[in-house]
């Protein structure tokens, strides 16, 4: 996959927005997939500059349910709701769709722990004197995201509630409608 600088990537975006052509035809005339022209144009509209610069991130399980929470209400594609949350790549919006339709919220926390992959790199010697402030750094790391797991999932079932009220509201008049 090609990469693209991003004085590239503004000219594309100001000829688009200048008027010079559309996605199909600048895609062509840069040799670019349309669908980067694009993405690009959306981003630089959404975020300016930084929406072009490049951005590696890890999110939060909390973050990737208010993304997908969003999505769902407001009936986005994965394209529209990446802008919005300036996520680069919109392909791990419907990866986390997939894992959380499947495992609910523990599906959408990180794999990886990044203490553990620190520890392995120290040496033997120096990694017993810094255990318990590890375990310390573990202990605090856990609890802040079980809490940050445990406001997401309330949230996202006050939110479940009032629809499942809201639905069985509108049931009822549509009985009480028909009965009169």
């Amino acid at each position: 996959m090609a990469r693209y600088d991003e004085q590239f990537k503004l000219k594309v975006v100001q000829d688009y927005i200048s008027g010079e052509g559309g996605a199909k035809l600048l895609g062509r005339k840069y040799e670019v997939p349309e669908e980067k022209v694009r993405t690009w144009v959306s981003r630089y509209r959404c975020h300016g500059i930084d929406g072009l610069r490049p951005k590696r991130s890890s999110y939060s399980a909390g973050f990737k349910l208010e993304v997908l929470y969003r999505q769902e209400r407001e009936q986005l594609s994965c394209r529209q709701i990446a802008t919005l949350y300036d996520i680069r790549n919109p392909n791990p919006v419907a990866v986390w769709r997939k894992e959380f339709d499947a495992g609910g919220l523990p599906a959408l926390e990180n794999k990886r722990r990044r203490c553990t992959q620190v520890i392995q790199n120290i040496p033997l010697s120096t990694t017993a004197s810094i255990a318990s402030e590890v375990s310390d750094i573990d202990t605090l790391q856990a609890l802040r995201d079980e809490n940050e797991r445990l406001c997401a999932e309330v949230a996202y079932l006050k939110k479940l509630h009032a629809l499942i009220q809201e639905k069985k509201l509108v049931t009822l008049r549509k009985r009480e409608s028909s009965l009169d």
